[in-house]
C-alpha cells in the first residue's frame, strides 16, 4: 500500500469480534498482518501519521527531528544520554510503521544458549533468571519464516550484503587478534534488486 492509498472504511459494532492493537512497529505490525491474514478482525491504532518515500529527509538529525516522539518525556538515571540530553527524545519513530521506519535492521538469531541461560549461566543472585520454556528448533520454523518475509541478507538464499569499509577494518582487527569467525551477521536489508 501507498503513503496515499485510502484505506477502507470497516465499522464494528460494539460486541463484534475483533482485536486492538497499539502500535505498527515490528511487533504491533507483524501481529496485525497475521491476524488479518487469517481473517480476524484489527484495528491498528497509531499515534503517529504515514510517511510516504518523498516524505523522508536524508539527513540524520532532520531526520531525527522528522521522525521521533516529540512528547514530553522525563528521564532518570546516569548515563550520559540522560545526563547530556535530558528533555531530547530517543529514536522511537511516531509515524505508521513505528521504529521500524529508522531501524538498524539488525536480525539476528538467538543461539541455543542464550534460550537456557539459566542452566548454562547458574543462578545470579538477586535475579529471577530462568530458562526459556523452548529451545531453538521450536523457534527456528519461525525465524525462517520472518527471514523470507523481511528479506534478511544472508539467510534463505538471499546473498549476503557486500562488506563496508568499516567491517573490512574491524574484520582485519579481529582477525589480528585472533578471531576466525568474523562476518557481517544479518540485516534486514534485501541483497538484490
Amino acid at each position: 500500500m501507498r503513503a496515499d492509498d485510502q484505506v477502507p472504511a470497516v465499522t464494528y459494532a460494539h460486541d463484534d469480534p475483533v482485536v486492538v492493537i497499539i502500535g505498527s512497529g515490528a511487533g504491533g505490525g507483524t501481529l496485525a498482518h497475521e491476524l488479518c491474514a487469517q481473517g480476524v478482525g484489527v484495528v491498528l491504532i497509531e499515534a503517529g501519521p504515514r510517511f510516504a518515500p518523498q516524505d523522508f529527509i536524508n539527513d540524520e538529525w532532520a531526520a531525527y527531528e522528522q521522525l521521533t516522539w516529540r512528547d514530553r518525556r522525563t528521564s532518570s538515571g546516569s548515563s550520559p544520554a540522560v545526563r547530556l540530553f535530558p528533555d531530547t527524545p530517543t529514536w522511537v519513530c511516531k509515524a505508521v510503521g513505528g521504529s521500524t521506519v529508522h531501524w538498524g535492521a539488525v536480525s539476528m538469531r538467538l543461539q541455543a544458549h542464550e534460550l537456557r541461560a539459566r542452566t548454562v549461566y547458574g543462578a545470579v543472585p538477586g535475579t529471577s533468571l530462568i530458562d526459556w520454556p523452548l529451545d531453538l528448533a521450536e523457534l527456528a520454523p519461525y525465524y525462517d519464516r520472518a527471514e523470507r518475509n523481511m528479506g534478511v541478507a544472508g539467510t534463505q538464499g538471499l546473498p549476503p550484503l557486500p562488506a563496508n569499509n568499516n567491517f573490512k577494518l574491524l574484520a582485519a582487527g579481529a582477525r589480528r587478534v585472533g578471531y576466525r569467525a568474523v562476518s557481517l551477521g544479518t540485516l534486514a536489508i534485501n541483497a538484490r534488486p
